[in-house]
């Protein structure tokens, strides 16, 4: 599974790291604003990884941290921290290297530049496409005296707003990855001998610890969940017909009531889709696109949400853990992605994050409101975490998660035939 230079231990070795930036991630994604700051110190801890165990272990523990936040809280919101973890394995590696400030904020900037324009683009395409994009521009716009309108200055005024936070974000990211390196050596030595604080309850379990609350075992085998949930988001992404949007809501219903599903990730992926719903009124109605219309991308928009939410719901944070990990297994070959199943792995389930969590807000509550002493805080509390992490050891499949039955065969087909019913409808 690994590069023949790369040992496991010396894999498994940045797991501890990987954690920190999973927790971190995981933060980022709930907080109602200032995500970006909030993954700062995932950020940290991925690129201190690369910096001490080469990039392509950084990028391995990346991965690893990406993909254990999607499995505890679904895929909601993950474009919040994605640039981080794009960008920290290489960012470390560079520092290691002493590359000259400008080549480290160049490489972050282009990396930044092309992820939130892809993102801003999905997001164009998902409330209604460029020209209702661009006619609430006009409308907001055209109440500015000498402010142009039209569709080449909505992408102006877009592609100005990008490189400005593209430029200013890249500037801190860097300056706070570098000044954290720079420090890790005397922060990791003063953060050892501490005791465990009272949030781990004076002990790490191997894989996170914590009390995990007991759940049902999900109805369906995770690998058809994920193939019914691919097909849905596909379909919902290609087209707003109401016959399409009819069946594949229709279909969601029955595969939610069936499913045996985890409510946990259920009330952010509801505020998440009625948030992006929202938008897609908004931006429709202030467009002109037509009531018609304008309802149809309303609707897609929240079923894209839901879609997703049910997807981690119905696959439960162990079942999308284990696609996660064969899925990694099977491109091995790639680079980075043998690391990251070993990574993914020994990180365990998901019961340490809260605890982390803890220790975080216990370790800043009573330090200085400034700049400088929260950042000394905060990267106290990375290294320490990933000190104190405990790998788990190679999870067991239990044979009732992954189990293809005749219902698993139903949920696809269901979600299959009820498109394919649609669309010959609609023509």
């Amino acid at each position: 599974m690994l590069a023949a230079d790369q040992p496991a231990s010396q894999v498994v070795a940045q797991a501890g790291l990987a954690h920190v930036a999973t927790a971190s991630f995981l933060a980022s994604r709930v907080v109602p604003t200032g995500g970006y700051a909030v993954a700062l110190a995932g950020g940290v801890a991925l690129a201190r990884a690369a910096q001490v165990a080469g990039m392509r272990i950084g990028y391995g523990a990346s991965i690893a941290a990406m993909l254990q936040a999607v499995a505890v809280l679904g895929p909601s919101r993950v474009s919040v921290p994605l640039t981080q973890a794009l960008s920290a394995p290489l960012l470390g590696r560079l520092h290691e290297r002493g590359r000259h400030l400008a080549t480290q904020i160049g490489a972050c900037a282009a990396i930044r530049a092309t992820d939130q324009l892809l993102f801003t683009l999905f997001y164009i395409w998902i409330v209604g496409g460029i020209g209702a994009y661009a006619a609430t521009y006009d409308a907001i716009a055209g109440r500015i005296p000498g402010v142009p309108g039209g569709t080449v200055a909505a992408l102006g005024a877009t592609a100005l707003g990008l490189v400005a936070w593209t430029a200013f974000a890249s500037v801190v990211q860097v300056l706070v990855y570098r000044a954290a390196l720079r420090a890790w050596p005397a922060e990791l030595e003063a953060s050892a001998s501490p005791s465990p604080s009272p949030s781990h309850g004076g002990r790490i379990c191997p894989g996170g610890g914590g009390a995990d609350v007991a759940r049902p075992a999900p109805r369906y085998d995770p690998r058809a969940v994920a193939v019914a949930a691919v097909v849905a988001f596909c379909v919902l992404i290609a087209t707003t017909v109401w016959v399409v949007l009819g069946a594949v809501a229709a279909w969601l219903a029955i595969a939610w009531a069936t499913a045996r599903a985890d409510r946990s990730p259920l009330r952010a992926g509801l505020a998440l889709a009625a948030l992006l719903a929202a938008g897609a009124l908004a931006f429709n109605l202030v467009g002109g696109s037509g009531l018609d219309l304008t309802l149809q991308r309303t609707v897609r928009a929240g079923l894209l949400v839901l879609v997703a939410t049910w997807l981690r719901a119905a696959a439960g944070e162990d079942g999308v853990r284990e696609v996660a990990r064969r899925s990694l297994r099977r491109v091995r070959r790639v680079p980075a992605m043998g690391e990251a199943a070993e990574i993914l792995d020994r990180l365990g389930a998901g019961g340490a994050l809260g605890a982390s969590g803890r220790a975080l807000v216990a370790d800043v509550r009573h330090v200085p409101r400034r700049p400088s002493a929260l950042a000394a805080a905060v990267l106290r509390w990375v290294a320490r975490e990933a000190e104190r992490f405990r790998v788990a050891p190679p999870p067991a499949v239990a044979r009732q998660l992954l189990r293809v039955a005749w219902r698993d065969r139903a949920l696809v087909a269901g979600v299959i035939a009820a498109v394919a019913g649609a669309l010959v409808t609609g023509r």
